[in-house]
């Protein structure tokens, strides 16, 4: 029975989807083909406002005022049909519109409601009037200053999180880029089984994360880990490694955020790997031929020839993966437990996470978010225009 009800459920989900579809499309298609007649504009500004204000008292969405912004929304949308769109490009706006609603419904109504909070006081004691009223105090810019000057957490200011979160970013970064450039260069020569090599090395990246991770979380377990089985191996063999301080240790309580690091850039060199192959691959093969002539040596080639033609790739993967990186509470939750745990291996984003499902501050965690945002935001628009900036130099 457990089976059925799941499957109706998605069923009833798939058909609810595609009527908002089919909607959309026919509320699309009235504009496009009536939308010089007279009759047509006032039967819209009475019509449609009249059923979406029907639709939202249906799904228990209506508020006070909603048919007001309703008939504003189609008095714009009339306008925009009439003196912008004038019939023209009826398929590309009818195919697009569906992708469209459907990222303003995931991405822009979140982010919006994420400012709202922000500039608002929303926390336990003051949910049920928000729940009661719909409306919360306002309290202007305090939540933004709180997040500089008071501690997401119990133990560590924001300024000591984001110390660690840029020393967390960049030594995973480095070592994604090291990595991935290192297996590349070797994957890039004519080695036999080198499908089956790539194959294998792209394994961590394509398997599920929460599998990968807790695979590896298991092999830094204190006493049936693989990596103090391998120590102990290496000291029985070798016991002066001894006397320089090796020994089996506490790997997830003594040193969260190192383990969290270790299986990250486990995690993240295939991806660069992926990248960065496939822009050695790209480059012709005459330009090392010419340098082969002019007694070039392999350090010169990768000096003069690689990394300048390897650049346009690289830049973008590594903002890609700086975002990702910084971002990234994925490794730290599932190999540190975050439920109000350990505070050794927090960052900025699991300190975020913990303060608005731990600490229920809510609107305090909204301000944070959007000052991580902008933080990323900014990073990655001077990273991208310095980029530009050196092409045009070039």
């Amino acid at each position: 029975m457990e089976i059925l009800k799941s499957i109706y459920e998605v069923a009833w989900f798939i058909l609810l989807i595609a009527g908002g579809v089919a909607v959309l499309e026919g509320y699309l298609y009235s504009h496009f083909k009536f939308y010089r007649k007279p009759l047509f504009e006032v039967s819209a500004l009475i019509v449609f406002p009249l059923l979406g204000l029907l639709a939202l008292k249906t799904f228990g969405l209506a508020a006070p005022g909603s048919y007001s912004w309703l008939a504003v929304s189609e008095v714009l949308i009339l306008l925009f049909f009439r003196f912008a769109v004038k019939g023209r490009h009826t398929v590309p706006f009818m195919l697009l519109a569906p992708a469209f609603v459907g990222l303003a419904l995931l991405l822009v109504y979140p982010f919006v409601f994420e400012v709202y909070l922000s500039f608002h006081d929303l926390k336990l004691t003051t949910i049920m009037m928000w729940k009661n009223t719909g409306t919360l105090p306002f309290a202007g810019i305090s939540q933004y200053v709180k997040v500089f000057t008071t501690s997401p957490l119990s133990e560590i200011t924001f300024w000591a999180l984001l110390g660690r979160t840029l020393v967390w970013t960049f030594s995973n970064v480095f070592f994604h880029v090291t990595g991935g450039f290192i297996l590349a260069l070797m994957l890039n020569n004519q080695i036999r089984f080198k499908g089956i090599y790539r194959t294998l090395l792209v394994i961590p990246w394509a398997m599920p994360q929460v599998v990968a991770v807790l695979a590896m979380r298991g092999e830094f377990h204190a006493t049936n880990g693989f990596v103090n089985i391998i120590i102990t191996k290496l000291l029985d063999t070798l016991p002066f490694l001894g006397s320089l301080g090796v020994a089996p240790v506490q790997w997830l309580s003594d040193y969260p955020l190192l383990t969290c690091t270790l299986i990250n850039v486990w995690l993240g060199i295939p991806f660069m790997m992926v990248v960065i192959l496939g822009g050695l691959q790209s480059i012709s093969s005459s330009y090392y031929d010419a340098a082969d002539i002019d007694g070039a040596s392999y350090l010169q080639k990768l000096r003069y020839i690689t990394l300048p033609l390897i650049r346009p790739v690289l830049m973008p993967a590594v903002t890609l993966g700086t975002v990702w990186t910084f971002n990234n509470i994925n490794v730290i939750y599932l190999v540190t437990g975050q439920a109000g745990g350990t505070e050794q291996a927090d960052i900025l984003v699991s300190a975020l996470y913990k303060a608005a499902f731990t600490y229920n501050r809510y609107s305090y965690s909204a301000a944070f978010a959007i000052v991580v945002f902008a933080m990323l935001f900014f990073f990655s628009v001077f990273y991208l225009k310095t980029f530009d900036a050196a092409k045009d130099e070039r």
